[in-house]
């Protein structure tokens, strides 16, 4: 087929196991579903659009100015997205492209690298160390047009240094903040360097509560706003149906924030379960955690046949015989780490 692109290796896309599972800890979801009286509501409000219609632009700027409120922000320094995906994807429409360069650490969230490929951006991939930290002479005088942070960095759970992220945007390069983790890390880049008119940052709502619904948002200066919103051809970026979740976001966001408190502090029990049965894992601030075993076949595998779908992430950079697992409910935890004792005492852990 000489229709395809040549620059892409067209390949099996993002794939999970699909055996039977006790636990569902692959894919930093969130275990825990909207409550049914709220999705009554939303159903309600959605009723009442006419779906024959398209989304107007005086319907996104009255959502956004009503979601602004819910994260903090002003209307002009939001943009709403079809997902966290579609931010990151928007970093790269208005700064990529092919005379254009941007920097990418790995190991990280593989469609980072995705987009930089479908935008023929030319990309240099910095392998982080052992500590995962970003350093100044990575990008200082390399003249970049995109430099790209994830913070906390999915899988490794880490935050990024402010002030790595400060000296980049003095490069005067966009920095793309993806804070899709934000809700369990509660730090951000915005709170620090909003008024740096070359700072983006991209959130999603897929690890809250709406990973089904593919929401997601950008904070950024408004000129930078109006380049996204204009990439994005928006509202019609948009499904009538994610609209009325957006401006109902209010009813949503306490009991998110409640349940968001719950996974922090099963995080840290998972993770120090693991370090007391004798893994190498990871401090997170995400909702996930990290662990490195001897051999990730043999004891990924030991998980799926018990149940537990966790994620191999020892084909990305750096990660060589690492596993990671969301953090769920109390019950599928301890499931988790029922099977993590028994192939501990079953295999040898370095």
């Amino acid at each position: 087929m000489d229709f395809l692109r040549d620059d892409i290796e067209f390949s099996t896309s993002f794939t999970v196991s699909q055996k039977p599972f006790k636990a569902k800890m692959d894919q930093n979801e969130s275990p825990y579903d909207l409550q049914e009286f709220i999705k009554e509501e939303i159903l309600a409000k959605v009723k009442e659009i006419q779906w024959n219609r398209y989304p107007q632009p005086s319907e996104y700027y009255e959502v956004k100015e009503t979601f602004s409120e819910f994260v903090g922000s002003d209307p002009q320094n939001v943009a709403l997205t079809f997902g966290g995906d579609q931010s990151i994807l928007s970093a790269f429409w208005i700064a990529g492209g092919k005379e254009r360069k941007c920097l990418i650490y790995e190991p990280t969230y593989p469609m980072i690298r995705h987009y930089a490929n479908a935008t023929s951006t030319p990309a240099e991939i910095k392998i982080l160390g052992e500590k995962f930290e970003p350093q100044p002479e990575d990008f200082k005088g390399k003249n970049f047009s995109l430099i790209i942070f994830v913070s906390p960095n999915n899988p490794t759970g880490n935050l990024i240094n402010m002030d790595i992220i400060k000296e980049a945007l003095d490069t005067g390069a966009l920095v793309f903040v993806d804070e899709a983790y934000y809700p369990f890390s509660k730090v951000s880049a915005w709170d620090e360097f909003k008024d740096y008119p070359n700072l983006m940052v991209g959130r999603s709502l897929s690890k809250s509560l709406l990973a089904g619904m593919r929401m997601g948002y950008v904070l950024a200066s408004e000129r930078i706003v109006e380049a996204v919103d204009y990439m994005n051809f928006a509202p019609y970026n948009l499904t009538t149906f994610q609209l009325a979740i957006f401006k109902m976001f209010g009813r949503i966001l306490p009991y998110l924030q409640g349940k968001a408190e719950e996974i922090i502090e099963e995080r840290e029990r998972v993770y120090r379960s693991l370090i007391d049965l004798g893994y190498k894992a990871f401090p997170s601030k995400a909702n996930f955690v990290l662990f490195r075993v001897p051999d990730a076949k043999k004891y990924y595998e030991g998980f799926i046949n018990a149940g537990i779908r966790i994620r191999d992430v020892s084909g990305l950079p750096g990660l060589s015989n690492h596993l990671r697992v969301t953090i769920c409910k109390k019950e599928e935890n301890d499931e988790f780490i029922r099977v993590a004792k028994r192939l501990a005492q079953t295999q040898a852990i370095e």
